[in-house]
């Protein structure tokens, strides 16, 4: 069964809300406030995605915006290059198998959270992110710098490489003492 174009746009605009609002993110019972605690999202909000343009590939059931792409849902905002949705062919619809982001990935939270890099992909089945090249997870003036981030959604568990290739890179990490304005 061919997906018709607007099957192919409702499912890239679902593959938007899923990668804004996962990408990076922890299960409902990961700890409050934590380096990554603030990149959750409310799927009861709606879902803005712009770009400069969006192409839909019927034949290799492809949905790619193009060019400045924003997406806002609740406070989770994301900004890339080019955001591609991969999807196949299902009973009454699409199913999504992939999303990725290419091009200055920036994902924005709440409590001045960010996390950035090069590229980012969601794979929906194991729900597992990876973020990769000159990855910067910041919190306030806290930083975490490393060449590929992986989440695994399911156990909350996270993963900064200072590598990806086994070579001599480190993780990075800087982090500042809470102020205290007793001692002021």
């Amino acid at each position: 069964m061919k997906v018709q174009p607007k099957t192919a746009f409702g499912a890239a605009a679902a593959s938007a809300l899923l990668l804004a609002g996962l990408l990076l993110g922890h299960p409902a019972s990961a700890q409050e406030g934590g380096m990554l605690g603030g990149f959750r999202s409310d799927p009861g909000k709606p879902i803005e995605v712009e770009a400069d343009a969006l192409e839909v590939q019927d034949d290799s059931n492809t949905a790619t915006f193009i060019g400045n792409v924003r997406v806002v849902q609740g406070d989770i905002r994301m900004k890339a290059d080019r955001i591609t949705v991969f999807y196949s062919s299902a009973q009454g619809g699409s199913r999504i198998g992939k999303i990725a982001a290419s091009g200055n990935v920036l994902v924005s939270a709440p409590d001045n959270q960010t996390a950035s890099g090069d590229w980012a992909n969601y794979l929906v089945a194991t729900r597992h992110i990876e973020m990769g090249n000159s990855v910067v997870l910041r919190q306030g003036e806290n930083v975490i710098r490393g060449s590929r981030l992986t989440v695994d959604l399911a156990s909350g568990h996270a993963r900064v490489s200072g590598s990806e290739n086994g070579g001599t890179g480190r993780v990075k990490g800087l982090f500042q003492p809470p102020s205290d304005p007793s001692a002021e």
